[in-house]
């Protein structure tokens, strides 16, 4: 345990030798966070007026266009009815998206989607009150489709997510795959300076520097995650504190997933900067399909397939997830769970790649 603990800490020195490496741990990501929040505070401001809200109907049912008629008389809103969203994403830039599904006994679903760029969160929660408050008036569609009031009782909140929620957890996500996919050229790099050779040479197994250099990424990763979450807190008011036990979980989970995808990729390169230039890349694909620069809710459904399969997405599911309002985080679990069985596939996958590389190299 000792020499682990060792490996460890001179890892994390190495690590932080650099001026440089701080503008890429700490300063882009909150520049970058700040600019895709567009610099408001998700907890402050005002409801915004003749918010422009998509509806998505795919239900087709009598109790649907009541729901939309309903909708329509509510003050301050402009309500426009769209078969997929994306199409009207690049003219204008609605507060909320509502999708319309068919239901249980209440006969429909509502689903208020995230937002991309403004505070989905204010807007959602005045059309819920105005919907089930007693002195909005039902049209008189609401009398041929009875179902279609409960819905309103029985609306299922996906998520509350502002700009500022989806830019801090998209920017923690891509910051910290990048050095976690990019592992494999600390391995590169011990190897081209004889320190692997010098350290195997004491009575310290492989698998000890091993998991010792694995270690020392995953701390900095939680460490980058703590100040950044900090951040978004102080600066604009998420919750991240109302799950903690979900919120360590899931940064768990994700920092061993992103550590065990990039010691699978260090074995495809040679050299430190092409171990590098791969982490970066597999990083930034990963983060765009998963919906951490633009929200996945408002992706054509081919995308959003790809996007379900994405270990990025999952983990961004999970943070909005945290974030979320509702009483639970199960979202957060789910994502964990999945993060750590990723993790376990691609160590699997790994230990049989390089054993197959040795065996070819032999």
């Amino acid at each position: 345990m000792n020499r682990f603990l060792t490996l460890t800490a001179k890892d994390l020195r190495i690590r932080f030798t650099s001026p440089v490496t701080l503008v890429f741990f700490l300063v882009l990501p909150l520049v970058f966070t700040i600019v895709l929040s567009g610099g408001a505070s998700a907890g402050r401001g005002t409801p915004p007026r003749d918010a422009l809200i998509l509806v998505q109907d795919l239900s087709k049912t009598a109790a649907s266009t009541a729901f939309v008629a309903r909708l329509s008389g509510m003050p301050g809103v402009r309500i426009r009815q769209v078969i997929d969203p994306t199409d009207l994403l690049r003219s204008s830039e609605p507060d909320l998206l509502i999708s319309l599904d068919k239901g249980g006994a209440a006969g429909l679903t509502v689903r208020f989607r995230l937002s991309p760029w403004k505070p989905a969160g204010s807007t959602a929660g005045r059309v819920r009150t105005w919907l089930e408050s007693g002195t909005a008036a039902a049209p008189a569609a609401a009398s041929a489709a009875p179902t279609a009031a409960p819905a309103a009782q029985d609306a299922e909140t996906a998520t509350f997510s502002s700009a500022a929620a989806t830019s801090n957890a998209g920017q923690i996500i891509t910051w910290v795959l990048v050095p976690l996919l990019g592992i494999g050229s600390n391995f590169i790099s011990e190897r081209r300076r004889g320190t692997m050779r010098r350290i195997l040479a004491t009575p310290t197994s492989s698998a000890t520097t091993i998991a010792a250099t694995a270690a020392a990424e995953v701390l900095a990763a939680l460490v980058q995650i703590g100040l950044l979450v900090a951040f978004g807190a102080v600066a604009f008011h998420l919750p991240w504190l109302s799950h903690p036990a979900e919120l360590i979980a899931l940064s768990v989970a994700f920092c061993v997933g992103g550590a065990s995808l990039g010691a699978l990729l260090g074995l495809f390169a040679r050299t430190e900067r092409q171990a590098g230039s791969l982490g970066i890349a597999v990083a930034m694909v990963l983060a765009v399909l998963g919906g951490c620069w633009y929200p996945a809710a408002l992706f054509p459904a081919g995308l959003r397939a790809v996007t379900a399969l994405d270990p990025a997405g999952w983990a961004m599911d999970g943070f909005l997830a945290v974030l979320s309002p509702a009483a639970s985080a199960a979202g957060a679990w789910k994502s964990a769970a999945l993060l750590l069985c990723f993790s376990a596939a691609v160590l699997l996958l790994t230990l049989g790649a390089s054993r197959v590389r040795r065996v070819s190299l032999a």
